[in-house]
């Protein structure tokens, strides 16, 4: 039974889909420069703003100034800006070239059309970078937008829709909808939503997918993360223990590319592991590991924990309701659920390899394949290995920031999802490819009515003229049916 708020609920999903829809009509019609300019506007608003929108990212979510600013800000600023240098770029006509001799009286372009309005779904832990990324690349493309951020950040949500309306966006082309699950299964299910993105847990995105699917719509997903982060043995081991230090415990690990699983060469495994457990200690609560988002996520965590197995060498307490101690363990338990499940808390597990083959396999054996990283001085190997690891980004002795960079694409394979945000793939992903191919009248095609035999032979060896390996020799000799076609395209 439907109940009286999820009735509520839907009332105000469609409403905030009809305003969208009338914003769409219009602004679909806006040239991609005007697009740019309001675009280019926004990170003027976003600058002007900065220290607001940074206060509101750690109100919600407990995050120190330091990570609002480089995961929230940063991001947004740098997507916004090179989407206003290149949407023109990306999204004009292309012109497609036709060498075949048959159709060279054609001429034809792929352009880029807009869905008209679109859901974005976004989560709690980059509460302002993901959705203002999403909706820009959105509304670049010539889109109106239905934000349905996270029920734990609805603040930052707003700022989203103020941002983009004091950068000059119609009112109505970025609307927000707040509320739990009942809202974005609402949203989902209009049907004048054309496409879905979606951020978010891995249970919940295969049901974004599975309603939007029954409907004929096409959904990004980016959801869980496992990601592993292999430390070969001649790699410089000071910045690999900082640089693991900060993917594991960013943002309390609470970031889809968390590094939650480490894998060492046994010739430095031990120093490693001396080196990381004294770092993972010495980090400052609340300064560089903020809290969890709710007591729910911290028990979920503990109870990841308690399963493991292995051996806990720094942490694996509760300080309070919300925060949970920097988590260290050694060699878990094969097959228990810290290993298989994604953790989204400051907890990681390590463990010893011997050879390139064995940690392929070990970073391989998930069903997660968003990101992984690869510390080693030898360049040769980091690109072999890089190329046989299963993600989406793979980084070379660094973490995670390409998010931060508007032309890199980001998104996951396996169970961490499919297609692209930011960059040209991401631009692409807002718009319908549509081809249009004009022909200017001066021949008949020789395939039309009526048929006769003669005809099907003549297309028959045609086939070889045009795509077999001795093609002049076939032009010579079925000259004689090239003829023919010839006759039919001209109308004798």
């Amino acid at each position: 039974m439907t109940t009286a708020s999820e009735l509520a609920q839907a009332v105000e999903v469609e409403q905030a889909v009809e305003e969208a829809a009338r914003a769409a009509a219009a602004w679909r019609a806006a040239s991609l420069e005007h697009r740019a300019r309001v675009l280019r506007e926004a990170v003027r608003v976003v600058l002007r703003r900065a220290d607001e929108i940074a206060a509101t990212v750690s109100a919600e979510t407990g995050k120190p100034r330091t990570e609002a600013l480089s995961h929230d800000l940063f991001p947004a600023l740098d997507h916004a800006a090179w989407l206003a240098r290149n949407v023109d770029r990306v999204l004009r006509p292309r012109r497609i070239r036709y060498s075949q001799p048959h159709l060279l009286q054609k001429r034809a372009w792929e352009t880029y059309v807009p869905y008209g309005v679109v859901a974005v779904i976004s989560p709690w832990n980059v509460p302002f970078a993901i959705p203002f990324t999403s909706v820009a690349t959105a509304i670049a493309a010539g889109n109106a937008v239905v934000l349905k951020p996270s029920e734990l950040t609805p603040a930052c949500g707003e700022w989203v829709r103020r941002v983009l309306e004091e950068a000059g966006a119609p009112g109505g082309l970025v609307a927000v909808v707040n509320g739990e699950g009942a809202a974005g299964e609402a949203l989902v299910a209009e049907p004048r939503v054309s496409k879905v993105f979606f951020t978010g847990s891995v249970a919940v995105g295969r049901r974004v997918a599975a309603a939007a699917g029954a409907r004929g719509c096409p959904v990004v997903l980016e959801l869980g993360g496992k990601d592993a982060l292999l430390v070969f043995a001649d790699a410089d081991l000071d910045r690999v223990v900082d640089g693991a230090l900060f993917a594991a415990f960013t943002g309390a690990g609470q970031v889809c590319v968390s590094a939650e699983r480490i894998y060492v060469e046994r010739a430095v495994h031990d120093e490693f592991v001396r080196r990381f457990v004294t770092g993972a200690s010495a980090l400052r609560p609340h300064l560089e590991v903020s809290p969890l988002i709710s007591e729910r996520q911290r028990e979920k965590i503990e109870a990841l924990v308690a399963s493991a197995g292995g051996e806990i060498l720094t942490g694996g307490r509760a300080r309070d309701a919300t925060f949970y101690e920097p988590t260290v363990i050694l060699r878990p338990a094969a097959g228990t659920a810290i290993e298989r499940e994604e953790i989204f808390g400051p907890a990681v597990t390590v463990h010893a390899f011997g050879s390139e083959d064995e940690a392929v396999a070990l970073a391989n054996a998930s069903e997660f394949a968003l990101g992984a990283s690869v510390w080693t001085r030898d360049l040769r190997r980091a690109r072999r290995v890089a190329g046989r690891v299963e993600a989406g980004m793979v980084w070379v002795n660094d973490f995670g920031y390409s998010y931060g960079a508007g032309q890199a694409s980001w998104g996951g394979a396996k169970g961490s999802g499919f297609g692209r945000a930011l960059s040209t793939h991401g631009l692409r992903e807002c718009a319908r490819v549509k081809l249009v191919d004009e022909d200017r009248g001066w021949l008949r095609p020789a395939w039309w009515f009526p048929y006769d035999d003669r005809t099907a032979s003549a297309l028959r060896n045609g086939l070889y003229v045009l795509y077999g390996d001795a093609r002049v020799r076939a032009a010579w000799r079925y000259r004689r049916d090239l003829l023919q076609l010839a006759r039919r395209a001209l109308g004798r």
